[in-house]
């Protein structure tokens, strides 16, 4: 329960941070209705039986279209930044039941003009399965052990503006993932991949015109060094019913290329009590349970304080190996910063394609 309530909390105070702090000097409001269709795609053997039909998602978005007055919004192209809701059906409505999600998200222009749009948007948030497991009633879902889950999305949109009017006709392709990060199993999760038509009205006070862009200044190949701590819940099996604590060390040494990214090597300490039962015999001793993990990095900046984190890494130490395989990791996440040097970011850890927790941190950066 502490868990979901940080995750929400994160989730809200990112989505505030997004459509109020970040452009409050946007006069280009957005509200759009967008309908989806497309196929849950079973990426477990087990969730392939389960998928009777293709699904269908509604859509509503409101965004903020920026207009140049930060210089982070010259470095992607006048971004927009928005909340979005959806509401729709898993592929099987007496398994999984149907899905609402409140996300916020980030949207960046690859070609612009007046009248056409061709853009990524990508974003994350809560979602509300209607259905979960339950070892009497839907045994069956393997898929969801919660009722809130974390919602991520990704899409490719065009529009185009009609003739003198503020309104865009829109399509485009997208991706949702939904899962809970083993706070609760089961947790497979679903993956969703759907086609999408809408419209979009535009409303402002002005007439919108697409601003000149500038090139903003370039940041000195700078050092530096920030390191954080973050804590997880996580389960191992439905079965054993028990949830473990797990406390990580970050510290990662990064070099600031330019003024959308920093890339760097970084040391992760991992005290990881849940991995205690999967040794077994093996176990001799608490320090069986401690992981230390190296790992490229990258930080994309998206405003002045909001970035995204991406860690890609192995084992240098590892009692537990899952299969006796040498277990590559992987982080993502999204990391607010506050008075210039201190921040808090919640990430999500796996195994390949297998989530292994979610992690919430607070640290502090030297440059």
């Amino acid at each position: 329960m502490l868990m979901r309530r940080l995750l929400a909390i994160f989730i809200i105070c990112f989505a505030w941070n997004i459509v109020y702090s970040q452009s409050y000097n946007s006069y280009f409001h957005q509200f759009e209705m967008r309908a989806n269709y497309g196929l849950t795609i079973p990426h477990h053997t087990c969730l392939k039986y389960l998928i009777e039909k293709n699904i269908y998602i509604g859509e509503i978005n409101y965004s903020i279209k920026t207009d140049g007055s930060e210089s982070w919004q010259h470095v992607w192209r006048f971004p927009e930044l928005g909340l979005g809701y959806l509401m729709g059906s898993l592929g099987n409505i007496n398994v999984f039941g149907f899905s609402q999600s409140l996300y916020a998200f980030y949207g960046v222009p690859i070609v612009e003009t007046e009248n056409f749009i061709f853009k990524y948007r990508f974003g994350c948030g809560l979602s509300y399965i209607s259905e979960k497991f339950d070892a009497r009633a839907n045994y069956y879902n393997l898929a969801f052990g919660s009722y809130l889950n974390a919602h991520m999305h990704f899409s490719i949109l065009v529009d185009y503006k009609l003739p003198d009017l503020p309104l865009y006709l829109s399509g485009g392709i997208a991706y949702n993932h939904f899962s809970n990060g083993a706070i609760e199993t089961p947790n497979l999760g679903l993956n969703q991949i759907t086609g999408n038509l809408g419209i979009k009205y535009m409303y402002s006070e002005y007439n919108y015109s697409l601003p000149k862009r500038t090139v903003p200044y370039l940041y000195e190949n700078d050092f530096e060094f920030s390191t954080y701590y973050a804590f997880s819940v996580k389960e191992n099996s439905t079965y054993e019913n028990k949830k473990y604590f797990i406390n990580s060390l970050i510290c990662d040494f990064a070099s600031r290329l330019n003024n959308q990214r920093s890339l760097g090597v970084g040391l992760n300490l991992i005290f990881d009590p849940s991995i205690k039962p999967l040794l077994e015999e093996d176990y001799t001793g608490a320090h069986n349970l401690l992981r230390v993990g190296v790992h490229a990095m990258q930080e994309v900046y998206l405003t002045d304080d909001l970035s995204v984190i991406m860690h890609l890494g192995t084992y240098a130490f590892n009692k537990y190996k899952d299969g006796k395989k040498i277990l590559v990791y992987s982080k993502l996440g999204v990391r607010y910063t506050f008075a210039e040097r201190y921040f808090a970011n919640i990430v999500l850890k796996t195994h390949t394609t297998t989530a292994d927790y979610i992690e919430f941190g607070l640290g502090f950066r030297i440059n």
